[in-house]
């Protein structure tokens, strides 16, 4: 009797054993997904930096010359850390403010506009909608972002992070884009 308690108990020390290193495997696991995307997005926010860099708005879209350059993120609060990193640099004359957004909302005061994957199709396209005439440079991440109205898409395509641009989209919202910025990317839409 004595013999099965001791196996029982090995065993049940042996699974909780084994279970434990199923959890840490999770753990770091999830750890490691987490980082790639904290330097996904560190990746991302900078390329809109420099995106935001070769894009001239209109005159009459910044009440002075040294008013900062609203960029307006909107997605999980996972995105914060990486979008800080750029919050404060210079564009030209101006410095890039980040503002955190969780959805569809009010976009007034918005030079820039960047949607997460992580937002539904329908928001999204309510957003576009919603700021489509007025001067705000729109990059997103979702298949078919810039033609359904959005300025820049982020892709990936084998490993590497691409943009697609749609000219007409930038025209529309009185935006010009840099040829330098416009020969890195895939066109797409209407020119």
């Amino acid at each position: 009797m004595k013999k099965v308690r001791d196996r029982t108990g090995l065993n049940l020390r042996l699974l909780g054993f084994i279970g434990g290193l199923l959890l840490l495997s999770i753990v770091f696991e999830v750890e490691k997904i987490s980082a790639q995307l904290v330097e996904e997005y560190r990746v991302k926010a900078a390329l809109i930096l420099n995106c935001a860099r070769f894009t001239q708005w209109p005159d009459n879209a910044f009440a002075g010359a040294d008013e900062p350059c609203d960029l307006c993120v909107v997605g999980d609060t996972a995105l914060e850390a990486s979008f800080r990193t750029v919050n404060g640099k210079d564009i030209g004359s101006r410095q890039l403010r980040v503002r955190f957004m969780r959805g569809a909302g009010d976009f007034q005061g918005c030079d820039a506009v960047f949607i997460s994957k992580d937002i539904d199709r329908s928001t999204a396209l309510r957003i576009l909608a919603d700021i489509r005439d007025r001067p705000v440079l729109t990059i997103g991440e979702m298949t078919d972002f810039a033609r359904c109205g959005g300025v820049i898409n982020f892709f990936n395509r084998e490993g590497r992070l691409r943009l697609e641009i749609n000219p007409g989209s930038a025209r529309r919202q009185g935006l010009k884009l840099s040829s330098r910025l416009l020969k890195l990317a895939v066109i797409v839409g209407d020119e």
